[in-house]
């Protein structure tokens, strides 16, 4: 056999063996479960209190557009969240995350010497980018992505909704446009820190940006924010 052609088997050889081998190579980066197979997919869950809240802007020449005749801010409460969520391991270090949530959140509109107790129960899903960095005997990880936002029920005293307040109507298409639409997007940001034993504790942050479903209120912004410490495990 000539040189050339033996050359050509070594590399071939050296190339077959590096891809019977990669797929442990990369197992082992990642990890085994208990019964010793390869885990790239794992899931979890996290719950804790949260507390919400809404940032408003309005323009008080457009006394039309209120959110209410003089409202004045959105004070935080409390509420409880509980999420679930599936990560993909592209490399030991880096994961994509799948993420979704329930969660019952409460504020209060504070407006002359009257307040309105405003609760909200809804559903979010979103994925991220997340990078893990082993840190003593577990993982610190931080994460960020969008996610979008889905009002289930929401009640209010003293009438001051801000998903059922109609601010003006469309003249355009002659629909009502409401402080905020029951969905919208924004940003979410997550920082923990996943024990040895699979345990964790993590701050969750969303920011909504986009009210995609009511653009166009004329003055009037609304931007809701979530803050959640939980704990939770993954599997």
């Amino acid at each position: 056999m000539k040189s050339n052609q033996k050359k050509s088997l070594r590399v071939l050889a050296a190339i077959a063996l590096f891809c019977l081998q990669s797929p442990g190579i990369m197992a082992q980066s990642l990890g085994y479960n208990e019964e010793g197979e390869q885990q790239y997919v794992k899931w979890g869950f996290a719950t804790g209190p949260n507390v919400s809240s809404y940032i408003m802007k309005v323009d008080p020449l457009l006394r039309d557009t209120l959110i209410a005749d003089t409202v004045l801010n959105s004070l935080p409460a409390t509420g409880l969240s509980f999420g679930l969520f599936l990560d993909y391991h592209i490399t030991s270090r880096w994961v994509l995350q799948f993420n979704g949530h329930f969660a019952l959140e409460q504020s209060v509109l504070r407006y002359v010497d009257h307040h309105s107790h405003m609760l909200t129960l809804g559903a979010d899903v979103g994925f991220a980018a997340l990078y893990r960095a082993p840190w003593r005997k577990g993982h610190l990880y931080f994460a960020l992505g969008p996610y979008c936002h889905f009002v289930l029920y929401s009640a209010a005293t003293e009438g001051i909704n801000l998903y059922r307040r109609q601010i003006y109507t469309d003249p355009n298409t002659d629909k009502s446009r409401f402080a905020m639409s029951d969905i919208h997007a924004g940003v979410n940001a997550i920082v923990g820190y996943e024990f040895s034993n699979r345990w964790l504790v993590q701050m969750e942050n969303q920011f909504g940006v986009t009210d995609i479903l009511n653009l166009e209120t004329k003055g009037t912004y609304v931007y809701p924010y979530k803050l959640t410490i939980g704990v939770g495990c993954r599997f």
